[in-house]
């Protein structure tokens, strides 16, 4: 093997490592356990998560950030320090919420109850600050690689 066809194949193993390290570093699976007793909990928020046009909010046990889907795009945030790791999804319907979680459970409710307390204003703030400011940029002509 000559010097380049060797430094060729280093290159493809450290992608190729690189890409196995980025795959190992993505969220788990989507918590996919309906919970009717979290649902109830989120109900508070629902009229401000609408107003905000959020679609989703996603919470992954590891704890390193939130994810809010909304109608003008994603929105992502750090996990609140100091609340105990939770993980749920977040569904807004027209007129229900789904929450969806493989690891609540009574022993833990209050853990989950004061993490939405805290998530789920923040989700709305978050996702109403970006889009105050993709309607700006809209409105202003820019943001865009026009079309």
């Amino acid at each position: 093997m000559n010097s380049t066809s060797h430094r060729f194949f280093r290159f493809v193993c450290v992608l190729g490592a690189a890409a196995l390290i980025g795959a190992c570093a993505t969220p788990g699976a989507v918590p996919a356990t309906i919970q009717p007793a979290l649902a109830k909990l989120a109900e508070p928020y629902a009229d401000g998560l609408r107003k905000a046009g959020v679609t989703s909010v996603m919470v992954y046990g590891n704890g390193a950030r939130v994810r809010v889907a909304s109608t003008l795009g994603e929105v992502y945030f750090r996990y609140p320090s100091g609340i105990a790791a939770t993980e749920f999804a977040l569904y807004m319907g027209n007129k229900d919420i789904e929450v969806d979680s493989d690891t609540f459970n009574a022993a833990n409710s209050a853990q989950y109850e004061a993490a939405m307390k805290v998530i789920l204003p923040e989700a709305i703030k978050w996702t109403t600050s970006n889009n105050t400011q993709k309607l700006q940029e809209r409105n202003s002509g820019g943001g865009g690689g026009g079309r």
